[in-house]
């Protein structure tokens, strides 16, 4: 059993795009610093601060994956194509492949 649990942790760390597939940036540095800023744009606070803005007038016309890209410095549509478009399904994999053991 540890062993497949070390088997899960290992495709976790490995599911993110390591390069991008077109221009041949590194972009794995990148990953966990993009989820960050992503959860902090979920956060309740900066949200309601969405809302003030857009009432105000204020709007950037920005989505949070694209604040993101653009404070990391991904500038190439291939780059944040890649970025945006990784699903982290590793955790529903194994619910189906592993569940009989």
């Amino acid at each position: 059993m540890n062993l497949l649990k070390s088997f899960v942790i290992y495709i976790r760390n490995m599911i993110v795009p390591v390069r991008c597939f077109n221009c041949n940036k590194v972009l794995a540095h990148l990953w966990e610093p993009y989820q960050e800023k992503l959860q902090e744009a979920t956060n309740e606070t900066a949200l309601e601060q969405e809302r003030k803005n857009l009432v105000i007038g204020v709007d950037n016309g920005k989505s949070p994956e694209c604040k993101a890209l653009d404070e990391l410095g991904i500038e190439r549509y291939c780059c944040r194509a890649a970025m945006m478009g990784t699903v982290m399904m590793t955790e529903d994999i194994t619910k189906t492949s592993y569940s009989n053991l």
